[in-house]
């Protein structure tokens, strides 16, 4: 017997707006972001998005080394091929759930965590850009990674992402006390408990009122779906929204 099929993003997304979007607790900008994502709305950034799909998509048969792309700093994960590494960015699905929620968040700055090769980051700018302006900074511990970050942006014509290199726990304080406030974050770099726990509390003390926090990958192991569990309980959530893969938190 097969296993049931698992919710995609949109089926979560649809499930959870027929349960709650006639609630007056539930944020409009979150209600907007997920009746967009689910109707696939774009308001005029279809060719963008398509865009940066395409890229992806070309990417994923790119057969070369990471570390032979880009002279910078390596690590063993950068033996991956080009297209490996292009398999584990965010998906359209997926892209399109970042796009919307950083479109219609009200606050202007984003936080990455996992820049990986810069897909999703730009997805966040695009949402930001149609939004009505913001940046990213996106944060990545392999130096060859963040180069082609970099480039990818660059053939995209996306100007709105810092892309910074360096080990989430040695500059993610530093960013937080920086001049440039934390709305929105995304945390996909660090798929177990303890870490994904000390950064969601390192970033809800800085956070204003209604500031999200995305975490991917709530199922991958034990582990996450623990942490998942005990954040949709902390008292500074005022809403969490479980999309089955990804998972967001409102502050409250």
């Amino acid at each position: 017997m097969s296993s049931p099929r698992r919710p995609t993003l949109e089926d979560a997304a649809r499930a959870w707006l027929d349960e709650h979007e006639s609630s007056t607790s539930v944020p409009r900008w979150l209600v907007q972001a997920l009746t967009d994502f689910v109707e696939r709305r774009y308001r005029g950034a279809a060719h963008d998005l398509r865009e940066v799909h395409a890229l992806r998509e070309n990417l994923l048969g790119d057969q070369r080394p990471l570390e032979d792309l880009h002279d910078a700093a390596t690590g063993p994960w950068d033996k991956q091929t080009l297209g490996s590494a292009a398999s584990h960015s965010a998906p359209p699905q997926q892209g399109r759930l970042l796009f919307h929620l950083a479109r219609f968040h009200p606050g202007t700055n984003a936080l990455e965590l996992g820049a990986n090769i810069g897909i999703s980051a730009a997805y966040m700018a695009l949402g930001l850009r149609y939004g009505g302006g913001g940046r990213v900074v996106t944060v990545e511990g392999s130096g060859v990674r963040c180069e082609e970050a970099r480039r990818v942006l660059g053939q995209l014509g996306i100007r709105e992402v810092e892309v910074v290199h360096g080990q989430f726990d040695d500059v993610l304080r530093g960013l937080i006390e920086s001049s440039l406030p934390i709305e929105l974050a995304f945390l996909d770099g660090n798929h177990r408990k303890e870490p994904t726990m000390r950064y969601f509390d390192l970033l809800a003390q800085a956070m204003p009122s209604q500031g999200l926090v995305i975490l991917d990958d709530i199922r991958w192991s034990e582990e996450m779906l623990a942490a998942w569990e005990e954040l949709r309980q902390d008292r500074r959530c005022s809403e969490a929204v479980d999309l089955g893969r990804t998972g967001l938190i409102v502050l409250g």
